[in-house]
């Protein structure tokens, strides 16, 4: 697990705690990625990686992970953050960006691909085509491949309880643009990886209700535990998984 050149302050640390809707994503996420992995430890590529928040608890589970990202100063957090954890051995990293994975990786690398909150900074849906077709070259023949974006269907609720803006939420239903809005659907998404020839597309929401919760009720460990629980228990049911704050989509190549 090394990048040249890199030293790994301690301050980097700093960057990776999460906060506690950051931890319910991960463990949400991860539990729906459960139902689609093998008993074996996977070799995973996570694009766009960044500080390793997700690499190092797969890691942790025994997974051998590979970051990529383009930041050379994420990529030294990820790299302490591994340290920390001590999954140093099972953490590596690469400093690259996404459309490079066909020239830095070779077919059949890897069990599963992790892409998550990348899709909607592609500027068109003939970017976000190239990102998802450079990202799965190195995927094995019926590997995984796990998307997770923001929701626009999630932007009604939270601009009326978060921003108590009604009138604004209004208005977006009636098509205008804001800074809610993403490049493209999970729709699109959808519609897109079947184009690629990816099969089994199975969708779940994550944060289907917490995003509504006040911080101070975020902040109580005991409330946090139940809400994980419901969370865990809403993501995979109608009409639940519609609405919640991210999509999160599995497919097999």
């Amino acid at each position: 697990m090394t990048l040249s050149g890199f030293e790994t302050p301690l301050d980097h640390l700093q960057q990776w705690r999460e906060s506690p809707l950051e931890r319910l994503r991960h463990t949400v996420t991860e539990a729906n990625l459960a139902r689609h992995l093998g008993p074996e430890p996977a070799r995973v590529l996570d694009v766009a990686g960044g500080n390793g928040m997700a690499a190092v608890r797969l890691a942790a589970a025994g997974h051998e992970v590979t970051v990529l990202d383009p930041a050379g100063a994420m990529l030294r957090a990820a790299i302490h953050a591994a340290e920390a954890h001590e999954v140093a051995d099972r953490l590596h990293v690469v400093q690259a960006a996404a459309h490079d994975a066909p020239e830095v990786f070779t077919d059949h690398d890897f069990d599963l691909v992790l892409c998550h909150n990348l899709l909607h900074y592609a500027e068109s849906p003939d970017e976000r085509m190239a990102v998802l077709r450079a990202i799965t070259a190195p995927l094995r023949p019926d590997g995984l491949l796990s998307v997770v974006g923001p929701n626009e269907d999630f932007g009604p609720a939270q601009v009326v309880v978060r921003d108590r803006a009604p009138a604004l939420a209004l208005r977006d239903l009636d098509g205008g643009a804001d800074e809610w809005s993403t490049p493209g659907t999970v729709g699109e998404v959808v519609a897109t990886l079947a184009e690629l020839g990816m099969a089994e597309i199975v969708r779940y929401g994550v944060r289907c209700v917490s995003d509504l919760v006040t911080e101070e009720d975020a902040a109580d460990p005991a409330f946090m535990a139940d809400l994980e629980r419901l969370e865990l228990a809403l993501s995979d049911r109608m009409p639940h998984l519609l609405t919640a704050r991210y999509y999160h989509l599995i497919a097999r190549r």
